[in-house]
């Protein structure tokens, strides 16, 4: 992790990004079958999600399908520690990937994403309610080629 990067980050949670900047940072797995994005988010408001929603599905003309998960760190409300919980398969935005096949269902999937909570998303991954969400610090998104 450079220092640039290093210094967007409050100093509270600068040991978890650079404890788990191998699966924060920026990254891209091409497949046969199956594109999976990394992008931290600094900001981790619509806007910054959105647009990174956007620099995804703008590399695909033909029908494919996508689905989005968050990264967070939650703070144990008793002991104040802090824990990033990774983006994964388990925990998807949405219950399937959404198939994007014309525009109209590409701007309704940035309209879903747009409109769904990332915090509220957090909240029901945590692994009890003796954590909460401080902070949404990445994205992924699993993009289906068909």
């Amino acid at each position: 992790m450079d220092q640039a990067t290093l210094r967007r980050v409050p100093d509270e949670y600068k040991p978890i990004y650079q404890r788990h900047w191998k699966t924060i940072k920026t990254s891209v797995k091409q497949g046969r079958i199956k594109d999976v994005y990394h992008f931290p988010l600094y900001n981790a408001n619509d806007t910054e999600i959105i647009d990174k929603v956007q620099d995804v599905i703008r590399n695909y003309d033909d029908r494919i399908k996508v689905n989005v998960a968050f990264g967070f760190i939650l703070k144990n409300r008793i002991t104040e520690e802090l824990k990033f919980f990774h983006p994964s398969n388990n925990t998807m935005l949405f219950t399937t990937p959404r198939l994007l096949a014309s525009p109209n269902d590409y701007r309704q999937f940035i309209d879903d994403v747009e409109h769904e909570d990332a915090f509220a998303y957090a909240r029901l991954h945590r692994p009890t309610t003796q954590w909460i969400v401080e902070r949404v610090i990445c994205v992924r998104f699993d993009v289906f080629k068909l």
